[in-house]
């Protein structure tokens, strides 16, 4: 009779800490769902950031170089008027007229260019400065968008190593239950060995868990 109550007892606490190895399973499941899900949009941002990023430079390169374009087109029409303007001083009278009207049409190209790019990517030499001027475009487009995909990637791969270490831990805890569920199989002092041996594989899975879980 003392032996079947103590086999009733030893099972009711078997029950029990299988009941809670079964709910640390299925919390730390859930918890590996939520972080997987993260990861996944941490995929899908980091798609939309690299979209985002290769269109703005694309848009950019563009804008940047034909801003330059026209400052290779000023700076040439500027410089024929000046030439122009120093062969007007030694042309002959009969050539005069058609000098000065070269001369104004290559003022009025350089006018024309000269409003078509912005002066403040002017270095002090007076060369242009693209890389500048990108700069500043690209840095704009980040304020708009992010840009920023590389982090985004690398948020997501973080999510799936916790989501894979979290699934392990899982998989330890259902190797406790397996301790556990042999108690009733077997006699004597063994069943005391089972119920350690599962406890220690359960201690073991709960602590990885949790240290996934928190970020240790």
């Amino acid at each position: 009779m003392e032996k079947e109550s103590e086999n009733s007892i030893l099972n009711t606490m078997v029950a029990i800490l299988i009941a809670i190895v079964v709910v640390v399973g299925a919390l730390v499941s859930w918890r590996a769902s939520v972080i997987d899900d993260g990861a996944g949009d941490a995929d899908y941002a980091g798609l939309r950031s690299t979209i985002f990023s290769v269109r703005a430079q694309a848009v950019n390169n563009l804008n940047a170089y034909e801003s330059y374009g026209n400052y290779v087109s000023y700076t040439r029409n500027n410089k024929l008027a000046r030439l122009l303007m120093e062969d007007l001083k030694v042309a002959p009278e009969d050539q005069q007229d058609l000098i000065t009207e070269q001369m104004k049409v290559a003022k009025d190209l350089a006018d024309a260019d000269r409003s078509l790019f912005d002066t403040k990517y002017l270095n002090r030499d007076g060369s242009y400065s693209v890389q500048r001027q990108l700069g500043v475009m690209q840095a704009d487009a980040a304020r708009e968008n992010d840009l920023d995909y590389e982090s985004q990637f690398a948020e997501a791969d973080k999510g799936r190593v916790k989501t894979r270490s979290m699934l392990f831990s899982v998989m330890i805890l259902s190797i406790a239950t397996v301790f556990y569920a042999l108690v009733e199989s077997v006699e004597g002092r063994i069943k005391f060995v089972m119920i350690g041996l599962g406890s220690l594989v359960a201690i073991a899975g709960i602590v990885m868990a949790a240290m996934v879980w928190f970020g240790a």
